[in-house]
């Protein structure tokens, strides 16, 4: 059996212009089959992470490789092949108002592929909008519309997917929309990075959790060793969550 694809960073720090480093010896190991979900205090360095994952910022010092690929010293042309094997998607959908939900995930596409239509179907399929392939971003609610710009993903043929914030700012249906579409990815063996404060969503799917604190790695660990962890910190984050979290086997 192959082992799982990772993604792992080296004593990695980032700085801007002698300001107090965002990430500040970052040393792991993630394995990204299954869901890593990526937690921490707001400005902890969390969404940073999947940005030197893919090249999209450079670190000041250390180390970071990604599906085998050294990311801090790749040339920009072998980042962007990078980028469509491991999509980073952005906390908004980004889609195009005047294009239908079909239209926005085949942008994703190959221009002059006799199959990118299927693919867009398959798509749209696979996160549950195949009936709304026609409809336009400004008639959906936010949940299909973050379904949408994971199946604009999914038509690049990922190996890994790096989400930032995926339920952010959504109710409890579209959250609950959008973690179906991410549990029926993972049934099908698409690993994911998820950056998240929404410890309701972690409790129902995590594999496994990450917490940054002070640019650093943590803690790294199960699920369940996340909950029952002592630490001060994981016991302030979980305390202020709501609503209360339940642990469910995924």
């Amino acid at each position: 059996m192959s082992s799982p694809p990772t993604l792992s960073f080296r004593g990695v720090r980032l700085a801007f212009d002698g300001a107090a480093p965002i990430v500040d010896g970052l040393s792991c190991e993630v394995p990204l089959d299954g869901l890593t979900f990526v937690v921490g205090k707001s400005g902890s360095g969390k969404s940073v992470l999947c940005r030197l994952a893919v090249g999209l910022l450079r670190p000041s010092a250390g180390e970071v490789d990604l599906l085998g690929v050294d990311v801090h010293r790749a040339p920009e042309r072998q980042l962007r092949a990078l980028r469509a094997r491991a999509p980073y998607l952005v906390q908004g959908p980004a889609l195009l108002d005047w294009l239908t939900l079909a239209e926005n995930v085949g942008l994703a596409g190959q221009r002059g592929n006799p199959g990118a239509g299927t693919e867009v179907a398959n798509a749209l399929a696979r996160v549950g909008l195949a009936e709304h392939a026609h409809a336009y971003p400004p008639a959906v609610g936010p949940g299909l519309k973050k379904r949408a710009a994971i199946a604009r993903a999914l038509v690049m043929g990922p190996e890994v997917l790096l989400l930032d914030e995926p339920t952010t700012g959504l109710d409890r249906g579209a959250t609950a929309q959008v973690n179906g579409a991410i549990a029926v990815l993972r049934r099908e063996g698409l690993g994911a990075l998820v950056v998240s404060h929404d410890y309701a969503s972690l409790g129902a799917m995590a594999d496994r959790v990450l917490l940054v604190a002070n640019g650093r790695a943590k803690l790294f660990g199960s699920r369940d060793g996340f909950f029952s962890s002592d630490d001060p910190e994981v016991r302030a984050l979980l305390s202020a969550a709501s609503p209360p979290v339940e642990v469910r086997d995924g």
